[in-house]
């Protein structure tokens, strides 16, 4: 039996989302099929707004969201109050959530995207180019980098590459890591804030 084409595409879409496989995707496709217009409406309009009215902040690349189209920076890297000399490098938007949540950090980000699992792969290179040219242009000059990885295979791996190459700047950079208040294996996404705390304030 064939699908309706726009069905089978939609499904198809949402296949592509992190944790849904073909079969989660379109029974989630049908469920959105048969709910009320009203939510169908309130579905479409969220989601345009979603992709035309978020950015992604030139600098840390955390979504942010602006009626001005000249502003390219989100409300962290544009506080002035924050220390500037201070960046604090994260695989993802959660991990800066979770960091925020403890209200004890007061410096920059940097969001890599993702973790590096082949150091010779051009995703990669990518990462790292972006995060030197970060460091080399930042004003006022970066004193201290955080790489607030989690202690994972993959984690281990980008933070011993980012070192490396952060040193290599010859900038006389201080470069720290959590301190191991997070599990072997564990995820900084999913650590309570007072483990974080401990993790920040014991950083070496």
């Amino acid at each position: 039996m064939e699908l309706p084409k726009s069905l089978e595409k939609v499904s198809k879409i949402l296949s592509r989302l992190p944790g849904l496989g073909p079969r989660q995707a379109l029974r989630l496709s049908f469920y959105l099929l048969r709910q009320d217009k009203n939510y169908q409406k309130d579905f479409l309009e969220s989601f345009n707004n979603f992709f035309t009215k978020i950015k992604l902040c030139q600098e840390c690349s955390f979504p942010f969201e602006t009626m001005n189209d000249n502003e390219t920076l989100c409300s962290i890297c544009r506080d002035k109050k924050r220390d500037h000399t201070l960046l604090c490098v994260v695989e993802k938007e959660t991990d800066l959530l979770t960091i925020e949540k403890t209200n004890k950090y007061q410096g920059l980000y940097h969001i890599l995207g993702r973790l590096i699992n082949d150091v010779n792969s051009e995703n990669s290179k990518t990462i790292l180019l972006k995060l030197i040219k970060r460091i080399k242009e930042n004003k006022p000059k970066i004193k201290e980098v955080i790489l607030a990885l989690s202690p994972t295979s993959e984690g281990n791996l980008t933070a011993y590459y980012l070192e490396k190459a952060i040193k290599n700047l010859k900038m006389d950079i201080k470069i720290t890591k959590l301190a191991r208040g997070i599990p072997q294996g564990g995820e900084i996404e999913f650590a309570d804030s007072e483990t974080l705390i401990n993790a920040l304030e014991g950083r070496k």
